[in-house]
This record gives C-alpha cells, structure tokens and sequence, in this order.
C-alpha cells in the first residue's frame, strides 16, 4: 500500500441516484475525520449522477460499470479499488454524522479483536426511531433482520457485540474480504449482508454495534416502496440461499420443517399488496425457493472450508444475535 494511501476509503453503490446524492455527499463532505477518500460506483445509471457528482464533488473517484449489477458487484468494484486500510459502505440514500466515520475508525482501532463495524441507522422519515443496530438472524424465518427496526433509538445506546452489519452504513477492515472473500454477487439485491455477516461468523470475525456512529437513512429510497413480482421472488430466492449456504448442518437438517411456516408468513404478510402477490405467485415462489436452495448448496463447501469456531458457538451467536462487548 502506497505511503500516501488514505486510511479509510468509503464506498458509495449508486444507481439512478441522483436526488439522493447532494446530501449523502455533502454530509461526507462535512466529516471531521479527513483521512478518507470516496468512491462512488455507478450501475449504470441513466439519470444525471455521474454528471452532477463530477460538477459538484470533484474529489470523488468514479467509477463507472457497464451494467446495473447491483449492489453486491458494486461495492465488490469499489473495494477492489479501495487504498484505505479501512473500507466504509455507505448506501446513497444515507446522511451520516459528522462524527460518523471518526467513531467508526477510533473503535476498531481500540478494539484490535473487531473485524467490523456496525452503525446506528437512523430512519429519515421517523426521527428517533432506529433502521438498525447491527443485523440479526431469525431461524424461525430463515432470514437476516435489521435488529431493533422501528424501536426507539434511545433502547440501542449500548456499544455490543451483534452477528454482523447493515451494509448500508458499516465500516469493514480492508485484510477482512482477504479472509472471508468480497460479498457474493450471485444475490445482486438483498440478503447480501446477511449472507457476508453468517460467513465472518464461522470465520470468526467479529462486529461490534458502535451507537455513536450514526447515519439517518430513507428507507427503501434506492429499493423502491412498491413490491414486484421479480423483487419478490429475488428476496425469496436470496433468503433460501444463505440458509442453504450458510447454516450449520444440523440445523440445516431440521430447516424443511421450518420452510412450511415460513411459507405461510410469506402468503400471509400485513401488507395487503403483498399479501396478494404472494398468493398470486405461488409457483413463482416455489421455484424461487428452490434455485436458493440449489445455489446455496452448491457454494457450501467454499464457506465451511474457513470455518474457525465451534458449531455450538456459531448456534449461539445464531440465536442471541447481540452480547457484551
């Protein structure tokens, strides 16, 4: 690494984001932590955000892919082109604190048994309400959870260990992807973090909840609020494959009995829009399942090739999900 490297390189995933762009930027801009550079990385957007980024932050490296690859082979361009020592993920649609990047940076450094870092994510349209405090895993689900969605941030304010990140707002040590590999893009849109989170685990890389470092984020502003029937199935494959992948076998042995509740939770969400999509899409969701379980399968034997901790203490980090740090 050259001598002249900055410490920290943040990477910031961007499709068609232009109106999110200014105050993300800006609030990036704003950090009291200097050593960084930004990378934003462009899926091929149509609108004008290269345009506006290279007119308005200079600064910023882009760089830009062919296609819209989504987020996993976004991030995985920017942290192949990373110099930092540290490498930030932040979402578009975010706006961080301006003590964001520094409370990040100075607690993996006080804590040399931390390989990552997760923030408190904020919701933008419910002040005070938390996105995420790190990721969790539901078994009864089969599926990664923001922890403490929607609760009081006020409940959060405890520096923790957690299963693993939001990648929308996270701070990665960059020898991390060396030994756990980059996020998988096979998933190209949700669960990604929930897949790379399950994997450090057995790899025994730990994440630290830093409650200081805040980020507000618009929820689904990159995703979009109004469900398909491609992203449906693409969040029902996704999930069977990191259980696939990514589950001890002996709870992986017990998941068919699980598959029928989780199934029926899809079919019978809150959401009535859901609720008739899933209803509707009832082979669509089958075979969704199944290419999950397929995929999952086939990339197993790679994961549990690193494994470096007990089955028992993967399980018990499965279902606590958080612990003293």
């Amino acid at each position: 690494m050259a001598t002249n490297a900055p410490r920290v390189t943040v990477v910031i995933p961007n499709w068609n984001g232009r109106q999110h762009l200014p105050r993300c930027l800006d609030s990036l801009a704003a950090q009291t932590y200097k050593d960084f550079e930004m990378i934003v990385v462009d899926n091929a957007s149509t609108d004008t955000s290269v345009e506006w980024v290279r007119e308005h932050h200079p600064e910023v490296h882009i760089l830009q892919r062919e296609d819209n690859g989504g987020f996993s082979k976004a991030v995985n361009t920017g942290i192949r082109a990373a110099r930092g020592r540290y490498v930030a993920l932040l979402n578009n649609d975010t706006i961080a604190d301006s003590l964001w990047l520094a409370t990040l940076v100075r607690t993996l450094e006080d804590r040399a048994t931390y390989h990552f870092a997760a923030s408190k994510m904020l919701l933008l349209d419910k002040p005070g309400r938390l996105n995420a405090a790190g990721d969790v895993y539901v078994l009864s689900r089969l599926l990664g959870k923001n922890r403490g969605f929607g609760k009081p941030a006020s409940t959060y304010a405890t520096i923790e260990r957690v299963l693993g990140a939001c990648a929308g707002a996270a701070l990665y040590r960059r020898e991390l992807f060396d030994a756990v590999g980059m996020f998988d893009e096979d998933f190209f849109l949700m669960s990604e973090d929930t897949d790379f989170n399950l994997r450090c685990l057995i790899a025994d890389k730990r994440c630290l909840y830093v409650p200081a470092a805040e980020v507000h984020h618009k929820l689904r502003a990159s995703v979009g609020t109004n469900p398909t029937r491609e992203m449906m199935c693409l969040a029902i494959r996704n999930e069977a494959l990191v259980a696939a992948k990514d589950l001890p076998a002996s709870v992986l042995i017990l998941a068919p009995l699980w598959w029928p509740y989780r199934f029926m939770r899809q079919s019978l969400p809150l959401n009535k829009t859901l609720m008739l999509l899933h209803l509707k899409s009832t082979r669509l969701r089958l075979k969704a399942e199944f290419d999950g379980i397929r995929l999952g399968l086939a990339k197993r034997a790679d994961v549990w090739s690193r494994k470096a901790i007990g089955t028992l203490e993967i399980l018990r980090w499965l279902l606590k999900g958080s612990g003293p740090a």
